[in-house]
């Protein structure tokens, strides 16, 4: 199945879920606020979510600073 993650083409074995795609890109889930087809999600909303063929998923890793 073919999905776009922050304007990239990603060819991904089916199912997978959100939070199993963004632990492949190294990043920690939990820390993440996630677009997925134009809906802003907290990690809450989003942990259980499977993917589906032709999803557009934005993942920003939430960085804290001062």
């Amino acid at each position: 199945m073919t999905i776009t993650a922050n304007s990239k083409s990603y060819e991904i074995d089916n199912p997978s879920t959100v939070v199993e795609f963004i632990e492949k890109m190294g990043e920690n889930p939990k820390r993440c606020v996630v677009e997925l087809n134009g809906k802003a999600m907290r990690f809450e909303q989003f942990k259980d979510l499977p993917l589906n063929d032709g999803d557009v998923l934005e993942v920003m890793r939430i960085v804290a600073g001062g």
